[in-house]
C-alpha cells in the first residue's frame, strides 16, 4: 500500500512538472482569451454591418451609441388645408362624371332621351375633348389626327355591330339584380380608379406647330412642359384596368335594357368617351392650369347638380353631402390627425439605393 501510494504522489508531481512545462505560447493565448473577456467593459464597441462578431461582444450586442443616429418625423409631409382641399377636387370631378353617367343613363331609360339626343351629346362630347387637347398639349398633326380618326372608326364600328349583342345579353336576368350590379360596379370602378394619372396617352404631338402661334410665351413654355410630360409611357396598374373594366360592365348592363339598338349603340358610345377619354381630358386641363382645372370642376359639379335636379331630390342632397364631405372634411380631419403622425428612422431601418439599377 505505501509503494502504490509513493507511485499515485510520483504521477502527480510528474503531471504538475508537464503543466509548468508548457510552451511559452500556449500560456500567452491562453492567457490572452482570459484578458479578452475579462476586460470586456474597456473594448469600444462599433457598429459593423458586415464582417461578423466582435471579439468580446455578442452578436446583437448595442450600446448607447446606437441610437445616436435616431431621427424622428424625417419623411413626414407638412400639409396645409388649401393644399388638401385642391388636391381633393381631382375626386370630386371624377365622383361628377360618374354621377353624370348615371343620370344620362336614368333619362335613356325613362324616355326622356332619344337616340337623336343622345348622338348629339356623343358628338358635343368628343368635339369638347378634340378643342381640349389641342389648345392644351399643342397642334395635332394632320398624319395623326387621320391615323387616331381611322382608330375611332374602328372603334365605332364595332360598337354598332355589338349593339344587337349587348341589348339581349342580360335577357334571362331580372332587372333588380341589373340595377345592384351596376350600382356595385360604379362603386368597384370609384374606389379602384387611378386618381393621380390617366389610364391614357394622348398621340404624338407637334409642339413645334403650337410655339409659332400667337401665344404668350409663358403659355408657350407651360404647352412644351406639358407634351413632354404627358409622352413620358408610365406602365397601366393593376386597380386602373379593374376600374376601368367595372364601368364598362355597368355601361353594357345598363344599355341592355334600352329598347332599341341605336339606342344601346348611342349609350355605349356615350360611356365609352366619358369613362376613357374624359379622364385624360381632366387630367390635361390640370396639368395646364391650376386655376382653369379649379374653374372647370366647379362648371361640372353645377352641370352636374342640373342633371341630379330633375330626377331626385333626395339623390341630389346625397350627392351635394358627398362632394363637401370630400372637398371640406376629408382635408379638415387629414390636417387635424396629422398632429398625431411619429414616424422613427434609425440603423435599424433597411439599406435604399440612391441610384437606380436600371
Amino acid at each position: 500500500m505505501q509503494g502504490i501510494w509513493m507511485e499515485g504522489e510520483e504521477r502527480e508531481e510528474a503531471g504538475a512538472d508537464h503543466i509548468h512545462r508548457l510552451p511559452g505560447s500556449l500560456v500567452m493565448e491562453a492567457e490572452g482569451v482570459t484578458d479578452s473577456f475579462g476586460d470586456r467593459g474597456h473594448r469600444k464597441w462599433k457598429k459593423v454591418v458586415y464582417g461578423g462578431m466582435q471579439s468580446g461582444f455578442e452578436d446583437n450586442h448595442t450600446d448607447t451609441s446606437f441610437l445616436e443616429a435616431l431621427v424622428m418625423n424625417a419623411n413626414v409631409v407638412k400639409r396645409d388645408t388649401w393644399t388638401a382641399m385642391r388636391d381633393s377636387v381631382v375626386i370630386s370631378q371624377y365622383v361628377c362624371v360618374v354621377a353624370n353617367a348615371a343620370a344620362v343613363w336614368t333619362f335613356s331609360l325613362n324616355g326622356v332621351l332619344g337616340s337623336s339626343l343622345l348622338f348629339i351629346l356623343d358628338a358635343l362630347l368628343l368635339l369638347f375633348g378634340f378643342v381640349v387637347l389641342s389648345l392644351t398639349t399643342g397642334s395635332i398633326s394632320s398624319t395623326v389626327l387621320l391615323k387616331y380618326a381611322l382608330y375611332f372608326a374602328y372603334f365605332v364600328s364595332g360598337l354598332y355591330v355589338l349593339a344587337p349583342v349587348f341589348q339581349t345579353l342580360t335577357r334571362s336576368i331580372s332587372s333588380d339584380s341589373i340595377w345592384a350590379l351596376t350600382v356595385f360596379l360604379l362603386i368597384v370602378h370609384l374606389f379602384f380608379h387611378d386618381y393621380t394619372d390617366s389610364s391614357i396617352r394622348p398621340p404624338a404631338l407637334d409642339v413645334t406647330m403650337r410655339a409659332s402661334s400667337l401665344i404668350p410665351e409663358t403659355s408657350q413654355v407651360a404647352t412644351v412642359n406639358l407634351a413632354k410630360n404627358l409622352a413620358v409611357k408610365k406602365p397601366t396598374t393593376l386597380s386602373g384596368n379593374v376600374s376601368l373594366n367595372a364601368s364598362i360592365v355597368a355601361s353594357v348592363l345598363v344599355a341592355s335594357r334600352l329598347p332599341s339598338r341605336l339606342l344601346v349603340f348611342a349609350l355605349m358610345l356615350f360611356s365609352s368617351e366619358l369613362f376613357l377619354l374624359f379622364p385624360l381630358v381632366t387630367h390635361c386641363i390640370k396639368q395646364y392650369s391650376i386655376k382653369l382645372h379649379l374653374w372647370f370642376s366647379c362648371t361640372l359639379i353645377l352641370v352636374t347638380m342640373c342633371l341630379i335636379f330633375p330626377l331626385n331630390r333626395l339623390a341630389l342632397v346625397l350627392f351635394v353631402a358627398v362632394v363637401v364631405f370630400i372637398m371640406l372634411v376629408c382635408p379638415y380631419w387629414l390636417i387635424r390627425i396629422q398632429e398625431y403622425k411619429f414616424e422613427i428612422n434609425g440603423p435599424w431601418d433597411e439599406a435604399k439605393l440612391c441610384f437606380d439599377l436600371d
